[in-house]
């Protein structure tokens, strides 16, 4: 059992940890160790603190275990959707996020030991019911064609490929496939 709440620039660096642990976990075999260790590389929560600073339309929820001392075990990160085809990063905001009709799941990572024990699926569920009560009618999410893990998950909360695809080369050139769901 978890605990959702509001995460803040006071959690970025527990944050940056599951960031880390949780792309060793599910990137293995697809982005290679070099990348992820470069890219999630710890710096005590700067990149995640920054984040909260440049991103103001971002929303950021955080699991901890109930009735535990243990700090973040999970997180996720959402607000209006994108441009991830058509601009440069940082994406601006789509017209359709501009405009709160299209939501979109920036990341949703939890740590492997808390894999399968409904931390992940509890941060869905809320992610999901703030982008109702905010006013959106879908919501979009990007998610690397081979994590066949990730992918089943998104697929049991509702969501399929609209069939948009990107290449991400600055992780050696991996695929992700863009999944929507109506809301």
């Amino acid at each position: 059992m978890v605990v959702i709440r509001a995460g803040s620039a006071a959690d970025a660096a527990q944050i940056a940890e599951v960031q880390r642990d949780s792309w060793f976990g599910a990137y293995a075999g697809i982005i290679a160790d070099g990348i992820i260790d470069r890219v999630t590389a710890l710096d005590g929560g700067a990149r995640v603190r920054q984040s909260f600073r440049t991103r103001p339309w971002q929303r950021m929820i955080v699991a901890l275990p109930d009735g535990e001392d243990g700090g973040i075990v999970g997180y996720a990160a959402f607000g209006p959707e994108t441009d991830v085809l058509g601009a440069p990063w940082p994406h601006p905001l789509s017209t359709d996020g501009e405009e709160r009709r299209v939501a979109e799941l920036y990341a949703l990572y939890v740590r492997p030991a808390w894999w399968s024990t409904g931390t992940g699926r509890a941060l869905m569920d809320r992610v999901l019911v703030r982008s109702v009560a905010a006013g959106y009618s879908s919501v979009t999410l990007w998610v690397l064609r081979d994590n066949r893990r990730a992918r089943r998950f998104y697929e049991r909360a509702g969501f399929a490929p609209d069939g948009a695809t990107n290449v991400l080369t600055g992780l050696g050139r991996v695929r992700e496939l863009r999944y929507r769901q109506q809301l």
